[in-house]
Parts: structure tokens; sequence; C-alpha cells
């Protein structure tokens, strides 16, 4: 069977990190290394900062590679723009081949956008697989982005909301009520396309040699509980490492964080490698931290674990790991 670093952490398969994602992973673990479809962190503050302090380890497309990706990109929304207003005329003409729902309408797409192509630019000319699963990638960060967006205004809505029946009502009953009605969540782009994504993402780690079969393979980590779900449904079989469904963590300002991440970290790397971690040296919280998490390690086999990550009677190992 293949070996997994442990102390390799891998976020998949989105290539758009959401605050949730990093303040629940950065609970558990001290790093994490991600895939992004960018040039670097500068658009954002908050990543950059992470990224300089080594907390993020990220692997980023060179200005060649990228290039194109974002010139296609850019093409597709050019060309949406053009037909905005025309809703109906562009549902017929995408009828057959909606964009943005599998490999081949990549190249759908691309054949209706006529975008000016200088000989040579294009360093992904010799590999249109590569180029379309990185434009896939691109248009799912941009959409994911999108969406983080929207909850934070919708969030900025509630809290304004919140404040104005507490102002008119008293905060007698208020709080209980808020309580009941307010949704976690409200949106759930990590549901879209699950099986493509992951494609995708597998085949570009691999191209950008980030994935090799004959190394020992990272621990998958994922904050979707849709992601783990669609392995446990289509893998041949599933081995349960670590299952823990409440466990006290340390929030990211506590003192004692670093030291409970260690702890958590070596016994998380015994519970994957199989030398004896139980419950008896779980890493304790002993302070006043009320924070509470989530952990779930599986290893799957078979099914699309080999058609994804070409990976015959080997296994992979993923991570979820959420809040409660």
């Amino acid at each position: 069977m293949m070996q997994t670093t442990a102390n390799r952490y891998f976020f998949f398969p989105f290539t758009h990190i959401t605050q949730n994602d990093l303040d629940t992973i950065l609970t558990f673990l001290p790093q994490f290394h991600c895939l992004s479809i960018s040039r670097d962190f500068k658009k954002s503050k908050n990543l950059q900062q992470l990224f300089d302090e080594g907390k993020i380890i990220p692997h980023f497309l060179s200005s060649e590679t990228l290039a194109p990706v974002e010139q296609k990109a850019e093409q597709f929304f050019a060309w949406a723009r053009m037909h905005k207003g025309d809703e109906n005329n562009l549902k017929l003409l995408l009828k057959d081949n909606p964009y943005f729902t599998s490999d081949s309408d990549v190249a759908a797409i691309k054949s209706q956008i006529r975008g000016n192509k200088k000989e040579g630019q294009d360093s992904l000319s010799d590999d249109l697989s590569f180029q379309k699963d990185l434009l896939f990638l691109k248009m799912a960060q941009l959409y994911d982005e999108q969406k983080e967006g929207i909850d934070f205004e919708l969030k900025d809505l509630a809290q304004t909301s919140d404040a104005l029946v507490s102002t008119l009502r008293g905060l007698e009953n208020f709080e209980k009520e808020i309580k009941k009605t307010k949704p976690d969540n409200y949106t759930d782009s990590g549901t879209i396309m699950i099986r493509e994504r992951i494609l995708a993402w597998s085949r570009c780690m691999k191209a950008m040699k980030l994935l090799n079969p004959e190394e020992a393979a990272p621990l998958f980590i994922t904050t979707n509980r849709e992601i783990f779900y669609y392995f446990e449904s289509n893998c041949k079989d599933t081995i349960n490492i670590l299952d823990i469904d409440n466990i006290k963590v340390h929030g990211n300002r506590c003192e004692n964080q670093n030291l409970w991440q260690d702890q958590f970290e070596g016994y998380l790397t015994g519970a994957i490698e199989g030398s004896g971690s139980n419950g008896n040296n779980m890493p304790e919280v002993n302070d006043r931290c009320s924070k509470r998490g989530q952990i779930k390690v599986c290893n799957f086999v078979g099914g699309d674990i080999n058609k994804i990550f070409n990976l015959a009677d080997k296994h992979i190992s993923v991570c979820l790991i959420q809040l409660n």
C-alpha cells in the first residue's frame, strides 16, 4: 500500500480558500498546502499574511502558464457581457453544450469565442487537456469567490436586520428567535460538479508534478462533507482510520494552540501510520477554550480512486475537518 506523509496536508479540490476553510483547517493543523489558479496572493491581504507566516504553502502557476488561461476566461466573460439582456437567445445557443458542465463543454465554448491568439505565446498549446482543466478550475475559482462574496453580503444584511429587530423589539426574546431562524450557510457552491472538480484538480496536480504515484502521498484535507461523501459512495473499499464527532480544540488566538496542534499532529500521524494511536493519548484542552470540532480520516481504495488518481492497488487518505 502507498504510504502517506501525514505532515504534508493538501487542501482539495477547491482552488479558492474561503474564510471558513481557513478558520477550520488552521484550528486543527499548523499549516497546509494548496493549489491556486492565480499568480500570487497579493489581492488577498489575509491569505498573503498567512503565506508570510508559513501557515499556507501555495502552489501557483507560472505567468506563462496562467496568461492563456486568464485570456480565455476574460474572453468568456466579455462574450457573456455581450449577450447580457438577451438571455433567451443565449440559452438557445448553449442548449446543447452549456458551459461549465463537463470537460468537453470547455472546448465547445472556446470554439464560439473568437479570441486573438499570437503564435507561440500559448505555452500550453501542446497540452490542450491541461489547458482545459486549468480553465475549468479558474472558472470554478471565480465562481466560488463570487459565492463567498454573496455570503458575506447576506450575513452583513442579516446582522443589520438583527440589530434593527433588536432595537424595535428589545432583547428579551430576540436572541432565542434569531438562533432558531438564522441559517449557517447561504450558498453551497461546494456541491456543484464535485466529480468534475476532483478530476480537473487531480489532473492538474499530476501535470504540475505535485502528485507522484511513486512518492508518499499527502493527506488530502477538505472541510466539505459532500466531497467526503463522494469518495464514500464511489470507492470500492473504505477503511475508517479516525472518527471523532466532538473534540475540544483551541481558538486561533489561544496561547495554547501551537502546543496543542503539535500534540494533535503526532496523534494524527500515529493514527494514519497505524502506530497505535487511541483515545488515551488524545491531546486535551485544559483551559477555558470552548470551541469544538469534528475530524474523520478514511483510506479510500478502488473505484473512482483508480480512475481519478491513477492509483491501481493503492489508496489515498482523505481527512474531513469541521467546526461545530
